[in-house]
């Protein structure tokens, strides 16, 4: 039997409370969703154009940015950038400028440095994440977490100040992971042409034997051009003093030994061993007299545009195999795969030396002074570009127009043969995060050959690696580490090594007297590293 009950007063308003609570929650919560930069339309898009500054080393020029490919990304996003560009010769220069002057742009990639990053964060010079980040972007924080600086940062600072660019997310080559860097490449033809073997892997004193024979024959017939190899210093630095020396090098000069105490690299007898055929290959006119001036690509041109080199430092990447490939078909009208030898550089003792690669190169950092908004705008444009669909699109460009899935789901490259996607759609650096090396072992725009190479280099430094090899590991401890006596411990080896073996006088000796030179420089890190807490 239904009873009708009259409510009172107070139990009316009670409701009537309780309705608008509940109206003004859902509004909260609305309003809150349409602010930070993500109010959306009808269609999904972004309401309010946003104007970001962004700083970068890729090259961006005036008339750049009208393709296609920037356009999505800039009606997706609904952002007008601001480019700053950064020459790699300044980019550390003029960071450190910014970051301390306080003139950082919204975001910029930031060729990473333990010490000034801890420095810039207590002062409050970087923005710090907000804590849920990771929740709200969920690519990102994937990529993020393989990296492994992201999380030792946290545990020293409380909070997200910096994202490492993470090298490899889904498609490592191998394990362990060594640096690309310590392959090279020559010319195939000319080694045939004088009787020079050619194989995957040299010792530093057998390639200089094939220089020096292509100096005395020039196969080539290019006369007083000619350079036998075509280094500069760094590129020296890696192919003639890291191959015979694992500890020469500024990312494993300090390193810990057998001992269990830290030592100086560069005092190691075989970095002596890399810098007495380092000279050799200077005195006998294997390197070019000038090779120390060299900056960027020059030496590599020589090789790739100039078609004057027999022997240049490529990296292990596919990308630049397939770059050097696109510059020799364009420039000297050659097919470098009938011409072009790529190798792994061991030392003169027969044992491979190189770093342990960190997953992370470089990193974005953002102005203390970003609206909320822009970043959040940002963070959207990262999430979906290291998501699938955005790697595709940053990697292989449009479905349908620049690429297609093959009968077997496979990547099928529609691109023209020569065209790659940095010449279709110029300074492609809208990705911003994740890097391409981990894109390029898949991506079939680059030749199969040239993908299947680098992979097999990748997985022939892991097996001479734990074949007797002499793999330098990332310490993180040391790299962590922060203090005044590490600060003044930091030289530019290249250029150290360059003085070195252009200086008058037995090189031992005058290797000898640098290296106590720096001793009072040396020691106090030393002292304090084989103190350092656990």
């Amino acid at each position: 039997m239904r009873t009708n009950k009259k409510l009172s007063v107070k139990s009316v308003l009670a409701i009537l409370m309780c309705l608008t609570m509940l109206t003004v929650s859902a509004c909260s919560k609305q309003e809150a969703a349409n602010k930070g930069g993500n109010a959306k339309d009808d269609n999904g898009g972004y309401k309010d154009k946003l104007k970001i500054s962004v700083a970068s080393t890729l090259q961006l020029k005036n008339g750049d940015m009208n393709n296609e490919f920037h356009k999505f990304w800039m009606d997706k996003f609904n952002i007008d950038w601001d480019y700053n560009y950064v020459e790699w010769d300044s980019w550390d220069e003029k960071l450190r400028l910014w970051i301390n002057s306080g003139d950082l742009p919204d975001v910029a990639t930031w060729q990473y440095n333990n010490a000034d990053a801890l420095n810039y964060i207590d002062q409050g010079l970087l923005y710090k994440l907000p804590d849920d980040w990771k929740e709200r972007w969920p690519n990102v924080a994937a990529a993020y977490k393989l990296t492994g600086l992201g999380e030792k940062l946290e545990e020293k600072t409380g909070g997200t100040y910096v994202l490492p660019r993470p090298v490899y997310y889904e498609n490592k080559p191998a394990d362990p992971l060594l640096n690309q860097i310590g392959v090279i490449a020559l010319r195939k033809d000319w080694a045939k042409a004088v009787g020079f073997p050619v194989k995957d892997q040299y010792t530093t004193s057998e390639l200089m034997q094939y220089a020096k024979l292509v100096k005395e024959k020039d196969p080539g017939k290019v006369g007083s051009k000619l350079v036998p190899i075509s280094y500069n210093a760094a590129d020296a630095l890696t192919n003639i003093i890291m191959a015979n020396s694992e500890h020469s090098r500024v990312e494993s000069a300090f390193y810990k030994g057998a001992d269990g105490k830290y030592h100086w690299g560069p005092a190691d007898p075989e970095t002596l061993t890399g810098l007495k055929l380092m000279q050799k290959a200077y005195k006998d006119g294997l390197l070019n007299p000038e090779f120390y001036t060299w900056k960027n690509n020059e030496g590599s041109d020589n090789f790739r545009v100039k078609g004057v080199a027999a022997i240049t430092s490529l990296g292990g990447l596919a990308s630049y195999r397939q770059d050097m490939d696109n510059n020799m078909k364009k420039n000297l009208n050659l097919n470098s795969s009938d011409v072009v030898q790529t190798a792994i550089v061991v030392g003169d003792d027969g044992k491979y030396r190189n770093l342990e690669q960190v997953n992370f190169w470089s990193a974005l950092v953002f102005s203390p002074n970003i609206s909320k908004e822009k970043f959040e705008r940002i963070m959207d444009l990262l999430d979906y570009s290291t998501s699938k669909e955005g790697q595709l699109l940053l990697n292989m460009g449009f479905e349908g127009k620049d690429w297609k899935y093959g009968d077997n789901k496979e990547l099928v490259n529609l691109l023209p043969e020569g065209t790659t996607m940095d010449t279709k759609y110029p300074n492609r650096f809208e990705g911003l995060y994740l890097l391409g090396d981990d894109f390029s072992v898949i991506n079939p725009a680059i030749k199969k050959e040239f993908r299947d190479t680098a992979i097999k280099h990748y997985q022939d430094k892991a097996k001479l690696s734990k074949e007797g090899g002499k793999m330098a590991t990332y310490d993180w401890d040391f790299q962590l580490y922060d203090s005044k006596a590490k600060s003044q411990a930091a030289f530019e080896y290249e250029k150290e090594y360059t003085n070195l073996i252009l200086q008058d006088g037995d090189l031992e000796t005058n290797w000898k007297k640098w290296v106590d030179s720096k001793k009072s420089l040396v020691q106090p890190l030393l002292d304090e590293l084989n103190n350092m807490k656990k």
